[in-house]
């Protein structure tokens, strides 16, 4: 197993990606701290990770990692309970589509706080403890295909994901000298996420045109996962300051997409709202 007497933490992790990880990383034997802002669905999700556990413990540590003090609290319960920490994969964030022209302050800086600020807090604190540690360690940023290709209505979503490969980059230079690798994994048509799961294949077909991926099947969060403890264990020893594509090809070709159906019709916007 690849990381039994690890220890683990995994932001936003209830569902999709960052359930998908933390339950593989239970499987590899390391102990895995859980988080998610929702605590009731977070129990769930913590039960069902324990089930599938080889060998380690699994903590459910419901916080809200865009608040600097909550944070705080985490790492201590996570680093008083385990007495370390080897990994941190930052997987929370939000998507709350709006048109830049109405949109309020409010908006724009909740997407920084979830999608950026959250991976400063949490980082500095993993980082911390793997320096003094002394035996490295690897954190995974959840980035997107959007910090390169903008899609319309989510200006502040991009923008942040945009800010998420920059930090993973200047992350890694930073902490490189301690042996802290940090890389970004940029996603795109994953069920789960912006692309609903989907039970008719009509509809499947419909989001797969929406996305207009290359190969023809939608992502899955176990996929991503794989990729996630690829990039955490020994197996990727040198590879550090890189955001990593997972997006079935659609990044490879040159012609906008729709984001599940978020592309508005700029017909739409013609007349004025405020």
């Amino acid at each position: 197993m690849r990381f039994q007497n690890k220890t683990v933490v995994v932001t936003g992790a209830h569902r999709g990606i960052g359930y998908a990880a933390a339950k593989r990383f239970a499987e590899e034997g390391a102990n895995v701290a859980v988080n998610d802002i929702h605590a009731d669905k977070l129990e769930e999700a913590v039960r069902s990770i324990r089930a599938s556990a080889r060998g380690g413990e699994v903590l459910g540590c419901p916080a809200d990692v865009g608040d600097r003090e909550a944070v705080g609290r985490m790492f201590d319960e996570v680093l008083g309970r385990f007495g370390r920490c080897d990994v941190l994969v930052n997987n929370a964030g939000i998507d709350q589509p709006g048109a830049f022209l109405t949109a309020d302050a409010a908006w724009w800086h909740e997407h920084r706080r979830v999608n950026l600020d959250s991976m400063f807090y949490c980082s500095q604190r993993a980082a911390r403890a793997m320096v003094d540690q002394g035996e490295g360690g690897s954190i995974v940023n959840l980035s997107s295909i959007a910090a390169t290709q903008a899609h319309r209505n989510c200006v502040a979503y991009d923008t942040t994901k945009g800010g998420v490969e920059a930090f993973t980059r200047a992350l890694a230079l930073e902490l490189a000298p301690w042996d802290i690798r940090v890389n970004a994994l940029s996603p795109a048509s994953i069920v789960g996420g912006m692309v609903r799961r989907r039970s008719d294949e009509e509809l499947q077909k419909r989001d797969l045109a929406n996305f207009d991926t290359p190969l023809p099947y939608q992502g899955q969060p176990e996929d991503c996962a794989e990729l996630i403890l690829f990039l955490c264990s020994d197996a990727a020893k040198f590879i550090t300051g890189q955001a990593v594509y997972i997006d079935g090809g659609l990044s490879a070709q040159c012609r906008p997409y729709c984001m599940g159906g978020l592309m508005l019709n700029p017909d739409n916007l013609a007349e004025k709202h405020w």
